[in-house]
């Protein structure tokens, strides 16, 4: 029987999260064949345990990757992703599950009758370490909440057109899309999924479903096991990633004739740099207005926000 959808599922020291994740994924209700690719990376806690447990009861479902070497999240899931038999792809990181029965079938439905959309998502609840849910959280999340297209102004604006585990798209040809990054000196090794959301743009149309398909799991504690545990917090190795990658994908989307411009975002984070200047060194400070002084597109951008922000302190005083 051939495989209509491949579930990745990415896990790292996830022990208390993982089963609820596979649980969400085997109860899914299909009138088609999926497969899920599940890779733990090198993890030392009992996630692997868990793994084989799973794959030992679903044998025709579950296939278990366990990496004797951690790869690293930018490496786990591009390396599964080159096992997948399927013509749809659905990802879902290993502290997330899915609250909809329905959900692939929904999505495939929808992929299989629109070929000219290349991706589709759903809304997601935001929960933390105990699946206690938190509206006041999602009221001001950066996922598209509307159902409809997904448009690359929304991507500029930073709104992304839904949460990873609720996302399914096509297995697409990158071949011609790496020889335009290759082209244009984009730096691949860090692409993670907002990246892919730009390339599905680049390549056809995406959609939202306006239900919620998907939990995301969402604590502050960096030794959760969550990854957004820790990669949410304010920090000047993790907003200095966060500036590369905006500068990275505005290289991306010339390279796929996209337009697309983020000093908007680069003036919110100097606006909250000046908010938030305790938190970092003299020396820390400098390097992040340096970076942000060579990446506005606009040559007077920079001195610009920095005379506005300046002008906003001396009205405050």
């Amino acid at each position: 029987m051939s495989i209509k959808v491949s579930v990745i599922v990415a896990t790292y020291n996830q022990e208390k999260y993982i089963r609820h994740t596979l649980e969400s994924i085997v109860a899914q209700k299909t009138n088609f064949a999926f497969e899920v690719l599940v890779g733990d990376d090198c993890s030392t806690d009992g996630t692997a345990e868990i793994v084989n447990e799973f794959a030992e009861k679903y044998p025709d479902i579950i296939i278990p990757y366990l990496r004797e070497k951690n790869l690293g999240i930018y490496g786990n899931i591009p390396e599964l992703l080159t096992h997948a038999k399927g013509e749809f792809i659905a990802i879902i990181e290993g502290d997330d599950y899915w609250i909809d029965d329905y959900k692939l079938q929904k999505q495939a439905d929808f992929l299989d009758k629109n070929k000219d959309y290349n991706a589709c998502y759903g809304k997601c609840i935001i929960v933390d370490d105990d699946e206690v849910r938190h509206p006041e959280i999602e009221a001001y999340n950066i996922f598209k909440s509307d159902l409809g297209d997904y448009t690359i102004e929304e991507f500029e604006k930073y709104i992304l057109p839904g949460q990873t585990a609720t996302s399914m798209f096509r297995v697409l040809d990158y071949t011609e899309i790496m020889n335009k990054f290759q082209k244009a000196n984009v730096d691949v090794s860090r692409m993670a999924d907002i990246d892919m959301v730009l390339c599905m743009l680049g390549c056809g149309k995406t959609y939202n479903f306006g239900e919620e398909f998907a939990a995301y799991r969402r604590m502050m504690n960096i030794e959760s096991g969550s990854w957004s545990s820790q990669n949410d917090y304010y920090s000047l190795k993790n907003l200095m990633q966060y500036l590369d990658g905006l500068k990275r994908m505005e290289k991306m989307a010339a390279a796929l004739e996209l337009k697309l411009n983020f000093d908007s975002r680069r003036d919110y984070e100097l606006d909250k740099l000046y908010k938030n200047l305790n938190l970092f060194s003299r020396e820390e400070i400098k390097a992040i207005k340096e970076k942000l002084k060579a990446d506005y597109n606009a040559p007077s951008g920079f001195y610009i926000s920095n005379f506005k922000l300046w002008i906003k302190s001396v009205m405050m005083d």
